[in-house]
């Protein structure tokens, strides 16, 4: 009986672990996968978010274009071309935008049921590539003021905590910078999922940084090496 359950238990986890995998292919190996157009990234990088303020960055967020362009095209990936696409990114409410925005929250599982938008379709096709590679990056770089500011109050609330509470709390809440990174792959002609992988949110990672960026990308495109 204690064979059995501990048996059950380990299916359990092993359905579980699958379940949570970040990353997957749903119908193609990757040496079917090509050529692919990349799809100059929805980057929405922000000066903090769900902290003290929130304003969308425009140079940072180009910035963070610019370089998911040059390392995924350093990657060895069966790129062809980059297309752009016009997401409005400075409103992450619009329609091309929230929909790559929602990539963030995306499971595998979910993922497999997107239809791609025919304005992205279309960028695609038209490149002559069949595959589209879309990337959404969603993060936040404080400025020195910024960070500043934030440490002084949760200094002051950690006093505060020990005066009225005798509480002494050691740990370092504010982060200078959080990044994470979502990526699909369709199929131009259907506009059906292929692949879906990301690296979710971070604070070791710095948005605005080739070298945090670069771990990031080849992390989550490794299933294409």
């Amino acid at each position: 009986m204690k064979k059995t359950v501990i048996t059950f238990v380990c299916l359990i986890g092993m359905v579980f672990l699958t379940s949570c995998g970040t990353s997957k292919f749903f119908s193609h190996k990757a040496s079917d996968v090509q050529p692919i157009a990349l799809v100059e990234s929805y980057s929405y990088i922000t000066d903090a978010i769900a902290d003290f303020s929130t304003d969308y960055l425009p140079d940072a967020s180009r910035f963070n274009q610019l370089l998911i362009t040059d390392i995924v095209n350093s990657l060895g990936m069966p790129i062809k071309k980059t297309v752009t696409v016009d997401f409005d990114a400075a409103n992450k409410y619009s329609k091309l935008g929230s929909w790559m925005y929602n990539l963030v929250d995306l499971s595998a599982s979910k993922a497999q049921y997107l239809i791609v938008p025919d304005e992205i379709r279309n960028a695609v096709r038209e490149s002559g590539c069949r595959y589209g590679l879309l990337i959404t990056d969603v993060g936040y770089s404080k400025n020195a003021k910024q960070l500043a500011l934030e440490e002084g109050i949760e200094i002051g609330m950690k006093i505060a905590d020990y005066i009225f509470n005798n509480n002494i709390d050691f740990s370092k809440e504010t982060e200078a910078y959080l990044n994470g990174v979502y990526a699909l792959v369709f199929d131009s002609q259907t506009g059906e999922a292929v692949w879906y992988g990301k690296r979710p949110r971070r604070y070791e990672y710095n948005p605005i940084d080739r070298q945090s960026l670069t771990e990031q990308l080849t992390k989550l495109f490794k299933d294409f090496r």
